[in-house]
């Protein structure tokens, strides 16, 4: 693949080259591309194979988050929020180090340390962390399925609230199916607020995700209107893994 710098430029082919434009540049390169028949045959790409094996694994797990959690996701203004997520997943299989290439998981990496530090800072709102509008009175229990939490930083009109919810995540690490289970959204017109929070926990041996979610809405009457706004809090509680 090149740039065309010259003075004779074309778009389309000519013999075994094709020319196209991207990103401002005229890129030329030859018909045809990579075999993707060679790359699963051929043993020199073999490190090309087991990347990908992980790569993929990785996606559909990221892929079941997204889906999971697609209404709360509306409300946070990031446009490449399965960008970030599969990135978190990714950086979680890496802290398996021990697994040789090809072998390495997202269950084996939050299983490290470095693996359980970083999940449980993922945030899925990128660009705020939950802690910086929330405070985690008490720690979320699998025991009972409880947590007490304040909001307490954050910018609300007179006809504006803050809409709470505890979720929880379930996902079979081995087929990837999932199911979100709801504590119920809970409303505050008020910072500082107390609020104890309450979500079933099912029996069962597979991964298991606390999330709180911190979103605004105007109110009027007993309606409320979402919105899409850079202070949604939406991250990690705690997790298990079965």
């Amino acid at each position: 693949m090149a740039k065309n710098v010259g003075l004779i430029q074309f778009e389309g082919s000519i013999g075994d080259l094709v020319a196209y434009h991207r990103n401002g540049s005229l890129i030329i390169q030859r018909k045809g591309g990579f075999n993707g028949k060679r790359l699963k045959t051929e043993e020199r790409y073999e490190s090309v194979r087991k990347r990908q094996s992980e790569f993929g694994k990785c996606a559909k797990l990221s892929s079941g988050i997204k889906r999971a959690f697609a209404w709360w996701l509306q409300w946070v203004p990031e446009n490449m929020i399965y960008n970030h997520i599969q990135s978190v997943v990714m950086g979680v299989k890496n802290c398996d180090v021990l697994s040789e290439k090809g072998t390495k998981t997202f269950e084996k990496g939050i299983a490290t340390g470095a693996g359980t530090s970083l999940f449980r800072k993922f945030q899925l709102n990128p660009k705020r962390s939950l802690s910086a509008g929330t405070i985690i009175n008490a720690p979320f229990n699998f025991e009972t399925g409880t947590v007490s939490v304040t909001p307490h930083n954050y910018k609300l009109k007179a006809t504006m609230c803050l809409g709470v919810e505890l979720l929880l995540l379930q996902i079979d690490l081995n087929t990837y199916d999932y199911q979100i289970i709801r504590g119920g959204m809970h409303y505050c017109d008020t910072l500082h607020q107390t609020i104890d929070l309450e979500v079933v926990v099912p029996q069962g041996k597979v991964f298991m995700a606390a999330f709180l979610f911190v979103g605004k809405c105007s109110k009027e009457g007993k309606s409320y209107t979402w919105m899409r706004d850079a202070e949604v809090g939406f991250g990690v509680v705690d997790f298990k893994l079965g």
